[in-house]
């Protein structure tokens, strides 16, 4: 038989890797052409997993060469002294080596929830205490970034869930580093109540997000067709939000445009906990955000 060179096996195996469909004969029988569809359907499905497998390898060794280049040159320069400013290189060396070690740690993370080697201690938490500490630790970068960061507290008080607080200040982080990363001029992180459960939201008036990437916004291989304002984060976080949350018991979503012209709200909802003693509070939806006045 003849010897394929690498670059066209994948041809022979179905056209560029992807899974080849059954050709439906004509005057088939109903129960060949169940069969067909069934096959025809699955490797569609596997193309489609394929080509974002292909497309989220894509951008993580985009993630990756960046900051390796960046470190690389600056290195060389240092080590040739034709860096004029050796205290700026070394700036730059260390913010990239510890973008690559973010990234490499999320890539990590994604690959502990996906074989659920993680453990969680859920008990009674208090919302708007892990939240509002989680996101105050943003503040500095917001003002770095010129954005307004504003944390709401519920109008009811103590907001209870059933979470693991760890996992949850890492729910809140992510969502909070994903909205600076798009936001124009503010973001808002708050908590509250509702019949489904407690609830945990996020918004940014950035461009917000297309109705073709908005259910897919939360999948580990898929990215994002909206370009960020700004290099905050791996691009990782969505992903290891949504696997955190579900394992918690909890759901999250994602809602765009919530403002004239863009605007994107994430929304995080737990299992509701015992409330601290006293008269529950009532329910209350998540209230519609009115964009902070800036002095």
């Amino acid at each position: 038989s003849a010897i394929l060179p690498a670059s066209s096996a994948p041809m022979a195996c179905g056209g560029m890797g992807m899974a080849p469909q059954v050709p439906l004969p004509p005057g088939s029988d109903s129960e060949l052409a169940s069969l067909a569809t069934s096959i025809n359907t699955m490797a569609e499905a596997l193309n489609r997993a394929k080509g974002m497998e292909r497309q989220f390898l894509m951008s993580v060794s985009h993630d990756l060469r960046t900051p390796l280049t960046s470190i690389r040159g600056f290195a060389e320069a240092i080590a040739d002294g034709a860096a004029p400013d050796h205290e700026r290189a070394a700036e730059v060396i260390a913010a990239e080596a510890r973008r690559l070690e973010r990234l490499v740690k999320d890539l990590l993370d994604l690959a502990r929830v996906d074989a659920r080697r993680f453990t969680l201690d859920s008990r009674p938490v208090d919302l708007s205490e892990v939240v509002s500490d989680t996101s105050e630790g943003f503040r500095p970068k917001a003002e770095e970034l010129g954005l307004h960061l504003d944390v709401k507290a519920a109008p009811t008080g103590a907001v209870m869930a059933r979470a693991d607080p760890d996992r949850l200040a890492q729910v809140v982080a992510n969502l909070v580093e994903n909205a600076l990363k798009y936001a124009t001029a503010w973001v808002v992180v708050g908590v509250s109540s509702s019949d489904q459960g407690a609830l945990v939201w996020v918004d940014d008036d950035g461009a917000g997000v297309s109705p073709p990437d908005l259910p897919r916004i939360f999948d580990r291989l898929y990215t994002s067709s909206r370009q960020p304002a700004r290099q905050v984060g791996t691009g990782l976080g969505l992903a290891i939000v949504a696997e955190l949350v579900s394992a918690m018991g909890g759901t999250v979503r994602a809602e765009s445009p919530t403002l004239a012209g863009g605007g994107t709200r994430m929304v995080v909802t737990l299992p509701p906990a015992a409330a601290i003693p006293g008269p529950p509070p009532p329910t209350q939806p998540v209230s519609p955000w009115v964009e902070p006045r800036t002095s």
